[in-house]
């Protein structure tokens, strides 16, 4: 199976890795977290942004468009408090 390297940007450092296209971003973004050691558990504080646009976390990574030697992005939501 082809896989694409996709390298994330996080303020806990950068991981480059091979991902097959059919896999789910927000599967993708909890492999990257627990590789870099952030709680996977709290992956849905973080959305995974490409040029600073978020993605849709629920489709794959062929659906998103996504081609080998991207840099995307995980970064902690915006909290809003009222």
């Amino acid at each position: 199976m082809e896989m694409i390297t996709l390298t994330f940007a996080t303020t806990a450092g950068d991981y480059t890795d091979d991902f097959p296209p059919n896999q789910p971003l927000h599967a993708v973004k909890t492999k990257v977290m627990a590789h870099l050691k952030l709680d996977p558990g709290q992956a849905d504080q973080f959305v995974v942004t490409r040029d600073g646009n978020p993605l849709d976390e629920s489709k794959t990574l062929a659906e998103l468009g996504l081609v080998d030697n991207l840099i995307l992005t995980i970064e902690r939501h915006d909290v809003v408090k009222i």
